[in-house]
């Protein structure tokens, strides 16, 4: 385990215990949970570590988290940050620093070692409704990032056309207008009340990342780097599902980390501009 897993792994041992305190049911999904099965912790050269919470769970996680977590842990989330195109947040440590490539120039975007949380939701059963979902999703994706960012970031002729017009409801609308929908979107699909669920907190939402609820109608705990993580009570059919033989190492080429960023874990990432990076 390296510097930032170690880092990542202490703010997972509070959220845990918050969690575990409270009653709060929290999934570790994607990479976390194939280090959780394969590797007994990270996956060796993993840099993140994520969780999933259900969506009827999510506002009271973050009142909980907010109330209960140490000083140096803060929540990162779109309705405080501008230049932030996701709809889930991130838990993370103020005293560190881990700038990503693509947040460069945008200084209030910077933060520290992280988590990420995702809202997980139902997704419907009949293949039309399922359609429309989708691209509900989509779209709320596209006019959040096009409403956070100026008109040199966009990066199809789709967002250039549409920026003028977005831009024109910013006197009206807050600048997380849009994720805002989003996640009201998918608190009209409840996650325990439906028969398929996955991956809603993506723009590329699909029938790949759309899972039988069975698969995560409960926990299973992992030890994880000497700590015992939630999974879904299944992850062997929910990693199956979506990565296939998840037990296989990938070739070499493909064993790299997710971001390209600046990273320190004895600086704060405040004490960062964009020129002095």
């Amino acid at each position: 385990m390296n510097s930032i897993q170690n880092k990542i792994l202490t703010i997972m041992r509070v959220v845990d215990e918050i969690c575990e305190r409270n009653g709060l049911t929290y999934y570790a999904i994607g990479g976390t949970c194939i280090g959780a099965l394969r590797h007994h912790g990270f996956i060796p050269w993993d840099d993140d570590l994520d969780i999933a919470v259900p969506i009827e769970d999510w506002d009271r996680f973050w009142n909980i988290m907010e109330r209960e977590l140490p000083h140096e842990y803060r929540i990162y989330c779109g309705n405080e940050i501008r230049h932030y195109r996701y709809i889930f947040n991130k838990i993370h440590d103020s005293r560190t620093s881990f700038i990503e490539k693509a947040e460069e120039k945008f200084p209030d975007a910077y933060k520290g070692i992280f988590i990420d949380v995702m809202p997980i939701a139902g997704i419907p059963e009949t293949k039309s409704k399922r359609d429309r979902f989708y691209r509900k999703i989509l779209w709320f994706s596209r006019l959040n990032y096009i409403m956070r960012y100026p008109l040199s970031e966009m990066d199809s002729w789709k967002k250039i056309a549409f920026w003028p017009f977005v831009h024109l409801l910013e006197p009206l609308f807050s600048f997380h207008y849009f994720s805002d929908r989003w996640i009201k979107l998918l608190k009209t699909q409840p996650f325990y009340e439906s028969k398929f669920t996955g991956y809603t907190w993506w723009a590329n939402a699909s029938d790949k990342l759309c899972f039988p609820f069975d698969f995560f109608n409960g926990t299973k705990r992992y030890s994880f780097e000497g700590i015992n993580i939630s999974c879904p009570i299944n992850s062997d059919g929910y990693l199956k599902k979506q990565f296939g033989n998840y037990m296989e190492f990938p070739p070499e080429d493909q064993r790299i980390d997710h971001h390209q960023v600046f990273v320190s874990i004895n600086v704060p990432y405040n004490e960062y501009n964009g020129e002095e990076k």
